[in-house]
């Protein structure tokens, strides 16, 4: 017997990207689920030929919708869109740039959304679950953040987990996506939602189900957000002053909103830190992870932006 409450959106914001927005969607069509899902194509102003004809192609495959938006407002207000068209009570979001794993013997145990939205329904918890992020195309490997995300690590500005899956009532809640932040919107997103969940009294365990089950891709076709210039003190000056009293709940501390802002950027860790905490859960990993990058290391970011 299914049950009601379990179902999951997938929000794939897209703007002009190609036949990329359609390995995305059949990515997430072949995700094996056990309740009702969907996935939720926003055309957010694309003019791009391949591009049209890519969402057209999406359509035609089973549990696929698409909402067509006339002006380039840009994913944040894309993804909140779609969180008031979205017919289900979880919701997953992914880039149309990227992809869900659909490896076989990686799905053997159940597939990333299936044991995300159990996770979640059996716990309330939960904030949210997220995977690991494995790269391909123009680099191949795990993204420097593979390790378990902790509330307290994601105030110290530490990388917020893509493509994680939460309740559609809690992002509601907490307003949906800020467009104001143009850059490190994932991690914003992600302290709107544990903040808001802290206002109401509910408790911030974030569960890990760690695949890999997303797939990055590293391309220079078009530019990426994470490629923006955008001064990061800023951006994360607008996240904690809108959400200053939960940044001194989980700190500790009562300081003025400009002084935490900085306090968050001058925590946020450099490539050996991430190592160090991948080490503490997988050491074979961070390794691996370390061989892969030597050669970049010593750099905030190396000429791919990879993450």
């Amino acid at each position: 017997m299914i049950d009601r409450k379990l179902g999951l959106t997938v929000i794939v914001p897209c703007y002009n990207s190609g036949n990329f927005v359609l390995e995305a969607v059949e990515s997430a069509v072949r995700q094996p689920m056990s309740f009702p899902h969907e996935v939720l194509v926003v055309d957010d102003g694309s003019d791009d030929p391949d591009t049209l004809a890519s969402i057209v192609a999406c359509e035609e495959l089973p549990n696929v919708r698409a909402i067509r938006r006339s002006d380039n407002c840009g994913a944040q207000g894309a993804r909140t869109a779609a969180l008031h068209y979205a017919r289900y009570p979880y919701v997953l979001p992914l880039d149309s740039d990227d992809r869900l794993a659909t490896d076989p013997d990686l799905l053997a145990a159940g597939s990333y959304p299936e044991r995300a939205v159990q996770l979640l329904a059996s716990s309330p918890n939960l904030a949210f679950v997220h995977t690991y992020s494995q790269m391909f195309g123009a680099f191949h490997g795990l993204t420097i953040s593979a390790y378990p995300c902790r509330e307290e690590l994601l105030v110290r500005k530490h990388h917020a987990p893509m493509s994680i899956v939460y309740g559609r009532a809690d992002a509601l809640a907490a307003g949906g996506y800020d467009p104001r932040v143009r850059k490190w919107q994932d991690w914003a997103f992600a302290i709107d939602l544990l903040a808001t969940r802290h206002r109401r009294g509910k408790p911030n365990t974030i569960g890990c189900i760690p695949g890999p089950f997303h797939e990055y891709r590293v391309h220079s076709r078009f530019a990426r957000l994470s490629a923006a210039q955008v001064d990061e003190l800023e951006s994360v000056h607008l996240v904690v002053e809108k959400n200053l009293a939960y940044f001194h709940a989980v700190l500790g501390e009562n300081r003025p909103a400009a002084e935490v802002a900085a306090f968050v950027c001058a925590s946020k860790p450099d490539r050996l830190t991430d190592l160090l905490h991948m080490a503490a859960v997988n050491l074979d990993q961070a390794l691996a992870v370390a061989r892969g990058r030597v050669a970049t290391m010593s750099c905030p970011t190396d000429v791919l932006g990879v993450p």
